[in-house]
């Protein structure tokens, strides 16, 4: 059994805690302690849809996919869905609840090593990653990210979503009387806190076009949290 203070608990043992089909609660998509309403859950899609431009055929990789509560939503716009995860708690919910055809895989594995060895990369043209990149070191999401360019050919856009936004962290911690804090320590229940020009910087570097937005006031991170787009395709201004 692995102890709280072992990096991967939160992600490992803690969904353990929660009904199995308790899915928000399991991934932590909660305020004070609470599952997000379904009408946040209806905007975090809307904003994937509406940058990622989904099409019939595509082919789209989740990176630290979770329970596959989220990605579900998605199923019906796409062909193909890949998630991978290194919870195998929660990849088997995400198998027992939604795995609806054999078009919809779950893959056990870290992050990294999957970018680095997987072999079948050609159909994948979108990639995922929400809420969960906050919890690779700045090293490890860079060299994560160069590898997929360089593996993953076909890839047009990258979705970098729920990031911690640096320039907010001292009135997050503020406004909960937290005086100690790290902003770049990966095994935090937050995670590593990015500045928007690092991410544009970098999508940049990688040969995307890159951005980032805001989700709307009503929405329950929207203070603290920002998305990020990498595209090869135009976007029209919004």
């Amino acid at each position: 059994m692995q102890k709280s203070d072992d990096p991967d608990f939160i992600h490992k043992e803690h969904p353990k805690r929660f009904a199995r089909d308790d899915f928000w609660s399991q991934i932590k998509r909660t305020v004070n302690g609470q599952p997000v309403s379904e009408h946040d859950i209806q905007l975090i899609v809307g904003q994937i849809e509406r940058h990622i431009h989904f099409s019939a055929t595509s082919h789209l990789l989740d990176i630290g996919c979770g329970n596959g509560a989220l990605a579900a939503r998605l199923f019906q716009r796409i062909a193909k869905y890949t998630g991978v995860d290194f919870s195998p708690y929660l990849l088997e919910i995400a198998r027992e609840y939604f795995r609806p055809n054999e078009n919809v895989a779950y893959i056990e594995s870290d992050a990294r090593a999957f970018v680095t060895n997987h072999t079948a990369t050609q159909t994948i043209d979108k990639v995922m990653l929400y809420g969960c990149m906050s919890y690779f070191s700045r090293d490890d999401f860079r060299a994560m990210s160069g590898a997929l360019v360089a593996r993953f050919h076909n890839v047009d856009t990258v979705f970098l979503g729920n990031v911690p936004d640096i320039s907010s962290a001292a009135d997050f911690f503020a406004a909960r009387q937290i005086a100690s804090y790290e902003l770049g320590n990966p095994h935090t229940p937050i995670g590593v806190w990015w500045a928007q020009q690092e991410l544009v910087s970098l999508g940049t570097q990688l040969g995307f076009s890159a951005r980032c937005v805001k989700m709307p006031p009503e929405f329950y991170g929207h203070r603290y949290r920002f998305d990020v787009i990498w595209s090869k395709r135009h976007e029209a201004s919004q």
